[in-house]
């Protein structure tokens, strides 16, 4: 299944994610402290990867404040073991499991 459209959603334990809603990235994934968007989820021999569970596509903003944009340039490039600025960090089609992620009340 594929949910691409704003305001369709998917109840997964505990929360609903709706295509549409901001999110945070919280702290077992690798983007945590960023802020998005969900842009699309997909279940079942929809999904992208492998991994158990839904995959859900984020589209994460650049970080206006410049701590923030050191902190995740310094750990991106630790995971790729080279520098890595925040222009060469995906943030546009992140694929993430739900428990990496929190919704943010609107």
């Amino acid at each position: 299944m594929i949910l691409s459209k704003c305001g369709e959603s998917l109840k997964i334990g505990d929360k609903v994610f709706t295509v549409g809603d901001r999110v945070l990235a919280n702290d077992s994934s690798d983007y945590e402290g960023l802020y998005g968007e969900i842009t699309e989820i997909k279940t079942d021999t929809d999904k992208d990867t492998e991994n158990e569970g839904v995959d859900i596509h984020v589209c994460f903003d650049v970080p206006e404040d410049e701590e923030m944009v050191r902190v995740i340039e310094k750990r991106f490039s630790e995971l790729y073991g080279e520098p890595k600025t925040i222009d060469e960090i995906a943030l546009d089609l992140v694929i993430m499991a739900p428990e990496e992620l929190e919704i943010i009340e609107k």
